[in-house]
């Protein structure tokens, strides 16, 4: 099976680094209406997308697929439509699912499994209506 590439390595840690960051804005924006508990909430899972894009720059995570090139674009979709959900989201429980969902993507696309990846991307385009 073919590996990811240097530049799908790449693309996939910019998705997740750009999730992080869209939910590190969210927590300072929001700052004043969430609870502590919810600001740790959010700031534990910005730090595990960051940590998955670090893994993902530093090529530590060997991830084979059958043909990668497409999973990194349905992937790339999916993170661009979970930071404009992010965006929308009126109330900290929803950002929390999206974020959980963003997550759960990242440890699906590290698995290398082809059906985990399709699971997590069709729960993440959910969780983003």
């Amino acid at each position: 099976m073919p590996k990811l590439t240097i530049e799908q390595s790449r693309e996939l840690a910019e998705m997740f680094y750009r999730l992080s960051k869209e939910l590190g804005d969210y927590r300072f924006a929001n700052w004043d209406k969430l609870r502590r508990r919810e600001r740790l909430s959010l700031e534990a899972v910005e730090w595990s997308l960051l940590n998955a894009s670090s893994d993902f720059t530093a090529g530590a995570i060997d991830v084979a697929l059958a043909d990668a090139a497409p999973v990194v674009k349905r992937v790339a979709h999916a993170t661009k439509t979970l930071k404009s959900a992010i965006k929308r989201a009126k109330r900290v429980d929803k950002v929390l699912g999206i974020a959980t969902a963003a997550l759960t993507l990242a440890a699906a696309v590290v698995s290398g499994s082809p059906s985990a990846i399709a699971s997590a991307i069709d729960r993440a385009l959910k969780k983003a209506l």
